[in-house]
């Protein structure tokens, strides 16, 4: 009679564990299912199936995290703050949704309440570098320069050796008025990405400060040919040639006004300026 019972539970527990295998089984190869479609970019058909995990587990971390990103990405932001905000309280120390509470409160225009969000995350994680970079965002933005470069510098440190990173140091030391080290920080930032044009437009600008009118205009080409439509390339490029110009007509160089007007043109058609003065050289001719 022992002996049946203890068969009996040993049928029982393997009953138990297979069950519960196959049920992780089914709920792994959902996420793996939708995390493909995720990346493919069919977020539809990736959030349908995201949710047939939360059917099966509701605290599922991984699927809310996803969630909060497809809603994210389809600018369904306050559904997206609810997935993040569910995750932290289930796990108090997810930094990835904590972080992206964080950019979601920043969005809202709640630096205050983000920033707690960040410090939190230093204090998981003290080698966070998205946390490092949004704090470094936080004091630019309040043009707490120094506290900016300090964050910006650190997130570099623990890994975040990205364009952006460096375009916002950078506009750091452009507002503390170090230069050279703002030059050297967008040309990494170029080093890193050669096509990340936000660094060429100010880049350009510093080559402009120093005299090199060349160079500058070299640069905000170069923007333009990976940028066709790049609007503030387009008024860098438009405003240095009408400047140019009215220093040629202040000159009497006429002809060399006329062709840089026309260039101003070329990249800005409805240029006031440019226009005006076109109009009253061809006059002066007739």
């Amino acid at each position: 009679m022992k002996f049946r019972k203890l068969v009996f539970l040993i049928v029982l527990f393997n009953l138990f564990f297979t069950v519960c295998f196959s049920f992780a089984d089914d709920i792994n190869d959902l996420i793996f299912k939708a995390s493909d479609l995720h990346y493919q970019g069919k977020l539809n058909e990736s959030e349908k199936i995201f949710l047939k995990v939360l059917q099966l587990d509701p605290n599922n971390e991984f699927a809310l995290n996803q969630l909060g990103l497809l809603a994210a990405k389809r600018e369904k932001f306050n559904l997206a703050y609810k997935y993040f905000t569910r995750v932290v309280n289930l796990s108090p120390d997810n930094t990835f949704a904590r972080i992206w509470v964080g950019v979601l409160l920043l969005k809202d225009n709640k630096p205050d309440k983000a920033m707690q969000q960040f410090e939190r995350v230093l204090q998981i994680d003290p080698y966070n570098a998205n946390a490092y970079y949004f704090i470094g965002v936080i004091y630019a933005v309040e043009h707490n320069l120094e506290q900016s470069i300090k964050f910006l510098r650190k997130a570099q440190q623990v890994g975040s050796d990205d364009p952006e990173t460096h375009y916002r140091l950078a506009n750091a030391f452009l507002g503390l008025d170090m230069i050279y080290n703002a030059e050297l920080e967008l040309n990494r930032a170029l080093q890193i990405n050669p096509k990340y044009v936000k660094a060429m437009n100010a880049l350009g600008w510093i080559y402009f400060n120093q005299g090199h009118v060349s160079k500058a205009l070299s640069v905000w080409n170069k923007a333009l040919k990976l940028e066709p439509k790049n609007s503030e390339a387009r008024h860098n490029l438009a405003k240095v040639y009408n400047e140019m110009a009215l220093q040629a007509y202040k000159k009497g160089d006429i002809r060399k006004a006329t062709s840089f007007w026309k260039k101003t043109l070329i990249f800005e058609p409805r240029n006031k300026s440019a226009r005006y003065y076109l109009k009253k050289v061809s006059k002066r001719r007739k």
